[in-house]
């Protein structure tokens, strides 16, 4: 007969509970000078305000904070301060105060010909999250149908409501994927080789912005006599010979009211394929170069020369970048200047091969972690918010405080407890309705920043 372990059990289980108590007591403490978390067994019974715990980091970083009360100071020179409530003003630190003249200057030739926008992001704006919103309400103002920049794969396909997407056979390299000498990526980080038996396939969104195809443009690079064959709604099939060239190129499909359009390529010795565009010969178009992992360094993998060949066909008038969450950190001591540093050389490169954009730096949104059992604020976010402002000091581009917008410490919190939610339980990315939220806030924004442009009447 087997012994009874049950008592052996309840004693183990007591004296653990035991020595977890008396941890609960002992200050944190600091192993190879890494600084481990309190234990506090505790913590999820304790009757706290949701907001406890970021009141007491707030208290224990007041000297920190008044450290930063000149710099504040010195940004609150640069805002324009007669934003309308509700608004989140940009912050101009160009020497002629007109960082976003470029792109309000091409926005009077909108019923002339394509003004394209190019936001590059992380996870926070994939599958078309902000993006898409932005683009809708900018052309109902503008006009313009289509989604813009679509790459040839996609992680999040599935899930991208402004575009049906599938794809098989292809080698994807990208800024935080595989690459190769051989296959140099694009402005929007990657580069697709097809591989035998190809396909990509598109179809239409379901939102009545984005309901039919009229025109596609493909990018390419091909030393040799490549051939694109497509098929158009299942029944129209043609085929295209692209021209050779070490340069990037490009050939534009009339596909006018397609449902779908199906493409693959044979021969296909020596091409690299970067994308397609879905637009028409005028209008608004917003560009989502989004990338997961993607911090905004890597945008330095791709060569001037890359940019200026892009820009040939894309002329962006306003490039947004929105960078931060995969950078941020729960305890940075160095208040990213390191990234500063990386960043500004990126910013200053684009600066350079895209001459007739104007820049927008992002901030970080909201990020909050479990912090002693409740969820707050990352300690660091604020400091990146500073950090990328001063990147935008620096080079002397536009600046929108995002984090701000949102609500400031604390405002993910509430976004993932709204209803519906704004955010996801991860407590760093956004819903579609969150996205809508932002959208909409940056999209009041830009139009706000486009009235200092209007001629003062006499």
């Amino acid at each position: 007969m087997q012994e009874n372990q049950l008592p052996r059990v309840l004693l183990l289980t007591s004296v653990v509970i035991g020595v977890l108590l008396l941890l609960s007591a002992v200050p944190p403490l600091t192993l190879g000078g890494t600084k481990l978390r309190k234990i506090n067994l505790l913590s999820d019974l304790k009757k706290e305000e949701p907001n406890a715990v970021a009141e007491v980091k707030t208290k224990s970083k007041k000297n920190k904070k008044n450290k930063k009360d000149k710099k504040t100071a010195e940004s609150l020179k640069v805002r324009n301060l007669s934003c309308p409530k509700g608004v989140t003003c940009i912050e101009d630190y160009s020497e002629n105060k007109k960082a976003l003249e470029n792109f309000v200057q091409a926005l009077k030739e909108v019923n002339q010909r394509p003004v394209r926008i190019a936001f590059f992001g992380d996870s926070f704006i994939e599958g078309d999250i902000l993006t898409a919103s932005l683009r809708d309400t900018l052309q109902l103002i503008y006009g313009g149908r289509g989604v813009g920049y679509v790459p040839i794969t996609s992680e999040v396909a599935r899930f991208r409501t402004t575009i049906q997407h599938g794809f098989a056979n292809w080698k994807t390299y990208s800024f935080v994927g595989k690459k190769s000498s051989y296959s140099p990526l694009g402005t929007p980080g990657y580069c697709f080789v097809p591989l035998e038996d190809n396909e990509v396939e598109f179809k239409p969104g379901k939102r009545k912005m984005n309901s039919q195809f009229n025109t596609m443009r493909l990018f390419y690079k091909s030393t040799l006599p490549d051939s694109l064959h497509y098929t158009i709604n299942d029944t129209l099939h043609r085929a295209v010979t692209l021209d050779t060239s070490r340069s990037l190129k490009q050939v534009t499909l009339r596909i006018k009211d397609a449902k779908s359009v199906k493409l693959n390529f044979r021969p296909y010795d020596s091409l690299k394929t970067y994308g397609v565009s879905f637009e028409e010969d005028k209008g608004i178009y917003v560009d989502n170069l989004s990338m997961r992992g993607n911090s905004g360094m890597g945008l330095s993998q791709v060569s001037n020369e890359m940019h200026r060949q892009f820009n040939r066909y894309q002329d962006y008038r306003l490039i947004i970048l929105q960078y931060g969450l995969n950078v941020a950190s729960e305890e940075d001591t160095t208040h990213y200047v390191w990234y500063t540093q990386k960043m500004v050389r990126v910013v200053n490169a684009l600066k350079e091969s895209f001459p007739g954009s104007s820049i927008l730096i992002v901030s970080v949104s909201d990020r909050s972690s479990n912090q002693e059992g409740q969820f707050a604020t990352m300690a660091t976010i604020p400091d990146m918010v500073e950090a990328q402002r001063d990147i935008a000091r620096k080079c002397k581009v536009a600046f929108w405080d995002l984090y701000a917008a949102m609500g400031g410490q604390n405002s993910m919190l509430k976004f993932v407890e709204a209803t519906p939610p704004l955010a996801a339980k991860d407590y760093t990315h956004l819903t579609f309705p969150g996205g809508r939220k932002l959208a909409r806030l940056l999209t009041e924004t830009l139009l706000h920043e486009r009235k200092r442009y209007e001629p003062k009447k006499k």
